[in-house]
C-alpha cells in the first residue's frame, strides 16, 4: 500500500458485501475526498452478497456501480464459489490451494475496477481491495507482491499511475474487528457484511454466517481474538 496525500482524490473500491471490504471501506472514507464503489457479479453461488454490498454503500451514501460478467468465470474456472462441493476441501486442479479458489479472481476484479475509473477520467486511479496477507483463506491472488505487479501492469496498459491501496494486508481478523470498532462501526460491520461460503445470514456475535466454512471460522476466530485484545485494553 503506497502511503500518499490523497485527500484530494477520488478512489475505487471493490465492495464484495463482506467483512474486509466493508473495513477497507471506513479508510478509504478517511483517506479520500470521494469515494465510488465497484462490485462484481461474476455467478457466484450465494448473490445475496450484492445486496450486502448495495446495503453498504447506502448506509455510508456513496455510488455504488455493479458489473455483471455472468458466467465468464464459471466457464473457465473450477471452484466451490461457483460450483457445488465441499468448501473445506482442496481445489481439485491444485491440491495446495483451497476449494474455494478462484483463479486470478482479484485480477479481474482489479482491472475491471480501474476500467470503470479510467471511463471516469481519472489522471491518476486509486484503487482500494480488501485483500489481506496475515489473516486469509490462501489466495495467492492476496498476496502483497501480486497487488504491487498489477498496479505496475494497469499502469502500463492504461498509460497513467494506478495504486492499489490494501489497508488490511498486514492486519490480522482481529485488527480489522478493532478498526471498526475504533470507527464505532462494530455492530454495523457484524449485521451489514455476508462473508460465509455457504451463505447463511444467522446473525451470530461475530456476524452473520453458517459458522462452518473457511470464511466463518476465519472470522469467529478473528471476533475472539478481538475480544481478548479489548479485555488487555
Amino acid at each position: 500500500m503506497t502511503m500518499i496525500n490523497t485527500r484530494s482524490d477520488n478512489a475505487y473500491i471493490l465492495l464484495s458485501g463482506g467483512q474486509d471490504s466493508f473495513t477497507s471501506l471506513l479508510w478509504a472514507l478517511k483517506h479520500f475526498s470521494k469515494v465510488e464503489a465497484v462490485t462484481i457479479g461474476y455467478g457466484q453461488r450465494h448473490e445475496k452478497e450484492l445486496t450486502y454490498a448495495a446495503n453498504i454503500a447506502k448506509r455510508f451514501n456513496i455510488p455504488h456501480f455493479i458489473y455483471n460478467i455472468g458466467s465468464f468465470l464459471q466457464s473457465m474456472a473450477t471452484s466451490t464459489l461457483l460450483n457445488e462441493g465441499d468448501h473445506n476441501g482442496q481445489h481439485p486442479v491444485a491440491e495446495d490451494l483451497p476449494a474455494s479458489f478462484v483463479p486470478n479472481r482479484n485480477g479481474i476484479f482489479l482491472t475491471i475496477a480501474a476500467n470503470h475509473a479510467f471511463n471516469k477520467g481519472e489522471k491518476h486511479i486509486h484503487l482500494i481491495t480488501g485483500t489481506c496477507q496475515t489473516d486469509y483463506s490462501g489466495y495467492p491472488d492476496c498476496r502483497d507482491n501480486y497487488i504491487r505487479s498489477k498496479a505496475v501492469e494497469l499502469s502500463l496498459g492504461l498509460d497513467r499511475p494506478v495504486n492499489i491501496h490494501t489497508p488490511l494486508m498486514w492486519l490480522t481478523k482481529a485488527e480489522t474487528f478493532l478498526l471498526a470498532s475504533n470507527e464505532g462501526e462494530l455492530q454495523a460491520l457484524n449485521e451489514l457484511t455476508l462473508t460465509c461460503y455457504n451463505g447463511i445470514e444467522t446473525l451470530n456475535e461475530w456476524g452473520r454466517g453458517c459458522g462452518q466454512c473457511p470464511a466463518c471460522k476465519l472470522r469467529e476466530k478473528g471476533y475472539s481474538e478481538f475480544i481478548e485484545l479489548q479485555k488487555g485494553t
